[in-house]
């Protein structure tokens, strides 16, 4: 069973997006106005991923190890970052639901 898509179906998933009036960049930065501190954590992962590898080229253990210990929280500030976000979106829709 493979995983991929076929053109058929990516191409009606176009369709539906755009029927919704925004492309995938559009809806990309609407997602970041939304939710800025999971971006924010992203790039912090981001860094701190590469710093670590950098770390690693450079045989530095001591600042090798404060960046995987970054990158680990920095994974967790981004994953609590969307949970926090969603639950916030759930009640603000329950809330203009009851009005």
């Amino acid at each position: 069973m493979s995983n991929e898509y076929t053109k058929e179906e990516i191409e009606r998933m176009r369709h539906v997006m755009e029927d919704q009036g925004e492309n995938a960049i559009e809806k990309m930065k609407r997602k970041m106005v939304e939710e800025p501190l999971v971006p924010a954590g992203v790039a912090l992962t981001t860094f701190a991923l590469i710093a670590s590898a950098w770390g690693v080229r450079t045989g530095n253990r001591a600042y090798t190890n404060n960046m995987f210990r970054l990158r680990v929280a920095a994974q967790t500030f981004t994953v609590l970052a969307m949970v926090g976000g969603s639950l916030y979106y759930q009640n603000k829709e329950k809330k203009e639901q009851e009005k």
